[in-house]
């Protein structure tokens, strides 16, 4: 199996974001973040119109947790956002892997099989990282009740009754004063660490190979498990220190803007915003594109590193002359 090369995987990634591709990967996002923003307000300005601003009252709670068409309106924009994150995520995969630049598009919007299959994926995704990490718990919980608690407990209350908050108490006590609770956390933690590093290929395998498969995934970042974790460390680390960089740039262009404004009057004011304006529409930018695309373009470098020459969309026999 490939092993996976950490640092020119890294370069690659930042290089592609950053330097080769900055422009047309704006280009395609810009359409479905704007929209995701968009849909992500729509409950929030129905519960303020609705409810007013202030819902910290426990009648009001429960009126909004009641209410139905904000309920429907939350379930659409969790849809949505699905949705839009497929749309650019695929963009960003097929520009990697397939060299789909959509030139001259500039109000990107695709929904095709292979969004669908992503959104399938990202859900699957989250259900095998959940599970994963609550094997650990789910066993020591079994092992302690039918070993240690079943004799306080012989018969779990039915709940919701008082005996059956008594037992969940007892149960929560229980497990922080078990010194074994703290080895159970770590199972749980490195075994949603194996299952993000080992199963996170299944999206790039949807656009290079036109299926959804998670044992595919396993099979090619087998023996890649460090090497994966010390790659998205090291890339965590960059993306925060970047978008750290242009977030005070921001906010010094931002600042230096409305302090001309304030205290240099009308022809200092305009200057300053003449002069700022373009530091804090960059960093901004390079926020928005560095910010949402990054880590999708680290998971399809990292597929082309651990992939085979023909399902990275290299065939290696047309690189290479036949033998007679």
């Amino acid at each position: 199996m490939n092993k996976l090369p950490v640092f020119k995987t890294v370069g690659q990634t930042f290089g592609f974001v950053v330097e080769r591709r900055f422009f047309s990967l704006l280009r395609l996002i810009w359409l479905p973040a704007l929209l995701s923003v968009v849909v992500a307000f729509i409950p929030l300005f129905y519960q303020i119109d609705t409810y007013g601003f202030n819902a910290l009252g426990e009648k009001k709670f429960e009126q909004i947790n009641a209410d139905p068409i904000l309920n429907a309106l939350q379930w659409f924009n969790m849809l949505a956002s699905f949705v839009l994150t497929a749309i650019i995520a695929i963009s960003v995969h097929r520009m990697i892997l397939l060299d789909d630049q959509q030139k001259g598009v500039y109000f990107y919007w695709r929904l095709t099989r292979e969004e669908w299959l992503y959104v399938a994926a990202w859900i699957g995704y989250l259900i095998i990282v959940l599970i994963a990490a609550g094997l650990p718990i789910a066993g020591h919980g079994y092992w302690l009740y039918t070993h240690e608690w079943g004799r306080q407990w012989p018969h779990f209350p039915t709940f919701p009754s008082p005996e059956a908050a008594k037992a969940i108490v007892g149960f929560g006590e229980a497990l922080r004063a078990d010194p074994r609770t703290f080895i159970v956390g770590f199972l749980s933690v490195l075994f949603a660490l194996v299952a993000l590093a080992r199963f996170g290929l299944v999206f790039p395998i949807i656009v290079a190979e036109g299926r959804l498969s998670f044992a595919r995934s396993w099979v090619l970042t087998r023996g890649n498990f460090l090497r994966l974790v010390g790659f998205w460390i090291i890339v965590f680390v960059l993306t925060y220190v970047l978008v750290l960089i242009m977030m005070a740039i921001l906010a010094v262009a931002v600042a230096a803007m409305l302090g001309g404004v304030l205290a240099g009057g009308k022809t200092v004011g305009a200057l300053s915003i003449i002069v700022f304006a373009v530091p804090a529409a960059i960093s901004l930018l390079v926020y928005l594109v560095v910010g949402i695309t990054l880590f999708i373009a680290g998971i399809s470098f990292t597929y082309k590193a651990l992939a085979e020459p023909q399902t990275a969309g290299e065939h290696a026999e047309d690189a290479t002359p036949a033998l007679a």
